[in-house]
């Protein structure tokens, strides 16, 4: 793994845009390993006789509900341990059937890769991203939450414009998205997309848990920019670190092409000053997978 210490260049682009690329972050063997790694974490932990079949679909701009997937208590308590979300043609609408292999039919897995399977935890807690808080100046960085996205071919779906601070609040201190992918991300396969400057705006639309803790509901009104026009994408290679602003506007495209885009992806925000509210979805337990890193 590089050893990253921004540089001010690379520090004030951030700052500029709102998201940065660092190449060559993981070497391409363990980018190999850790997606040999979730195959294992899939074949010991996911049984499609007894699982949930919950679908992972993304929020659709002017919709007063959070989708159906977000309304689950299989949702509200995944935020500890390793639970699987499934894509929308994962299964055959006729027979219920799975109608791909459970590898690609995987949306996504979340959301304790960085504290429940070691080959994730090295990366997420490793000296390399505490380096990169350091560079930015981030004061106990704390790490509540990880994601493994399969975006398979054929069957990985759009996620649409948001700003990551609509679903983790913080109470106004920073959030940074940390993203690898462990396979080229192009236009073809799905790769991100930005919207330059646009962390300028505070997001305000908010997903909030309900008080009574039977599922999610979006306050306020989207700001993240649904057309074309002012968005830049990110083709990077395996390996690559991308740096999220939590108010920069991003989104991905369907994977149509005949590759996976792989990807390992998890958040930090500044630990002092912030006020983890009741209104996350996401809330500590005594499992300790919000993890301080320094």
């Amino acid at each position: 793994m590089k050893d990253v210490t921004l540089s001010a260049e690379q520090v004030q682009k951030f700052k500029q845009d709102g998201y940065l690329i660092i190449e060559n972050f993981l070497p391409a063997s363990q980018c190999e390993l850790l997606k040999e790694k979730i195959k294992d974490v899939i074949d010991q932990n996911l049984n499609l006789e007894t699982h949930p079949r919950t679908l992972f679909t993304t929020y659709q701009a002017n919709k007063a509900e959070p989708d159906a997937h977000m309304m689950t208590d299989y949702f509200l308590n995944s935020g500890d341990g390793i639970n699987f979300f499934f894509e929308e043609g994962a299964f055959s609408k006729e027979t219920g059937e799975l109608a791909c292999s459970k590898y690609h039919a995987v949306n996504k897995i979340g959301h304790a890769l960085h504290t429940d399977v070691p080959e994730f935890k090295e990366v997420a807690q490793s000296e390399a991203v505490k380096n990169v808080c350091r560079s930015l100046e981030i004061k106990k960085p704390t790490l509540p939450q990880s994601m493994y996205i399969f975006k398979s071919p054929g069957l990985g779906g759009e996620v649409t414009p948001h700003k990551d601070n609509s679903f983790l609040h913080t109470g106004g201190t920073r959030l940074l998205g940390l993203w690898i992918p462990l396979d080229d991300a192009m236009k073809d396969n799905g790769c991100l997309w930005f919207i330059p400057g646009s962390h300028r705006e505070a997001a305000t639309l908010f997903m909030n848990r309900k008080d009574d803790n039977t599922g999610c509901v979006f306050v306020g009104e989207n700001n993240s920019k649904q057309g074309d026009e002012e968005y830049v994408p990110a083709e990077v290679k395996r390996g690559s670190l991308v740096l999220i602003d939590g108010d920069v506007v991003h989104k991905s495209y369907p994977n149509t092409s005949s590759r996976s885009r792989n990807a390992f992806t998890f958040h930090l925000y500044e630990g002092e000053g912030a006020n983890w509210g009741a209104t996350n979805w996401n809330q500590p337990t005594d499992k300790g997978t919000f993890v301080e890193l320094y």
